[in-house]
C-alpha cells in the first residue's frame, strides 16, 4: 500500500465546491465512449462535467463528482516543477447493483506537449509499472486496501472491481520527467474493459504535477505541496470491449494545430 495518494485535486478529501446535482440543470452530455482514436472523441472525453453516470461512495457536493473539468489550454506545472505521474481511478456507479469483475488495462501513456512546439511520451505502460489500491471512495484519511495488479500474457493489468466503498486508484511508475518551464500541456490515453457486462462500472483518468521524480507526498494547510492535480476527464462507463479512455488540458483547437503522436 502506497503513504501517498497520487490523485491530489484539491476537491478530493477537504475542498468540496458545489456542483449541480443530477438532472438539476447541470451540462449534461451524451455517454463518451471511443472506440477509435479521433481528436472529436477526446474532446468528448475533456469537455464538460457531466456525464450522467456518478461514483458510488463520491459526496455529491465534490467538485468531481460528476465527472472532470473541461479542458481549458492552460495546461502549465509549477516553474520549478520537473516531474508528473498519469492515473486512473474506477468506481462501482451509483444507483446500479455491483457485480463482481475483472478489468484489464493496456496501453497507457501520457505525453506533455512541449512549449517549442510537439509531444513527448513521459510514461508507457509498455516500459512503466502500474500500481494502485482500493481507496476508499471519498480518500477519506488516504485510507486503502491492497489491490492485486497482474500481469496478463497479452501485456495487459488485470486487477478486481471495488467494492461499494472503495475504488481501483491506479497510477504509473516511475514518475515522468521534464526540463522545468518547457511543458504546456498533457495528453494520455488508455484502454479498459471488463468482462461482465453487468459489471456497472465507470472509469475516468487524470494526472498530477510532482516537484520532481522522488519527492514525497505532502499535503499541509489544505495545499498538496509536492502534487498539485492537473485535472481529470469525464465518467465513462466499462463494456466488455475495450474502448479508449482519454486526458487532456489541450483544447479542440490546440490538438488540431499540434496533435499528440498517437492522433497523427
Amino acid at each position: 500500500m502506497k503513504t501517498y495518494l497520487a490523485i491530489s485535486l484539491t476537491a478530493l478529501m477537504v475542498l468540496e465546491a458545489l456542483v449541480p446535482s443530477p438532472g438539476a440543470g447541470g451540462k449534461r452530455a451524451h455517454q463518451p465512449i471511443c472506440v477509435s482514436l479521433s481528436i472529436e472523441c477526446v474532446v468528448s472525453q475533456n469537455s464538460g462535467h457531466d456525464a450522467g453516470i456518478y461514483p458510488h461512495g463520491v459526496r455529491t457536493s465534490y467538485s468531481w463528482y460528476a465527472g472532470g473539468a473541461a479542458a481549458t489550454g492552460n495546461g502549465a506545472p509549477p516553474s520549478d516543477f520537473t516531474s508528473l505521474t498519469g492515473w486512473g481511478q474506477i468506481y462501482p456507479q451509483a444507483g446500479a447493483p455491483n457485480v463482481a469483475a475483472n478489468i484489464y488495462l493496456k496501453d497507457y501513456r501520457v505525453y506533455v506537449h512541449l512549449t517549442s512546439g510537439g509531444w513527448r511520451l513521459v510514461q508507457d505502460q509498455a516500459t512503466n509499472s502500474v500500481d494502485g489500491g482500493h481507496y476508499v471512495a471519498d480518500f477519506s484519511d488516504n485510507s486503502s486496501t491492497t489491490m492485486d495488479l497482474i500481469l496478463e500474457p497479452d501485456r495487459s493489468i488485470r486487477m478486481s472491481s471495488p467494492s461499494p466503498g472503495y475504488n481501483d486508484h491506479f497510477w504509473m511508475e516511475p514518475r515522468g520527467s521534464y526540463a522545468p518551464e518547457t511543458v504546456d500541456g498533457v495528453f494520455s490515453l488508455a484502454e479498459l474493459r471488463t468482462d461482465s457486462a453487468n459489471a456497472n462500472l465507470i472509469a475516468n483518468f487524470g494526472g498530477d504535477w510532482w516537484r520532481d521524480t522522488s519527492a514525497p507526498y505532502l499535503y499541509r494547510d489544505g495545499v498538496f505541496v509536492n502534487n498539485p492535480g492537473i485535472g481529470m476527464g469525464a465518467w465513462v462507463r466499462l463494456t466488455t470491449t475495450y474502448q479508449y479512455f482519454f486526458f487532456t488540458t489541450m483544447t479542440r483547437s490546440q490538438l488540431q494545430t499540434d496533435p499528440p503522436p498517437p492522433l497523427r
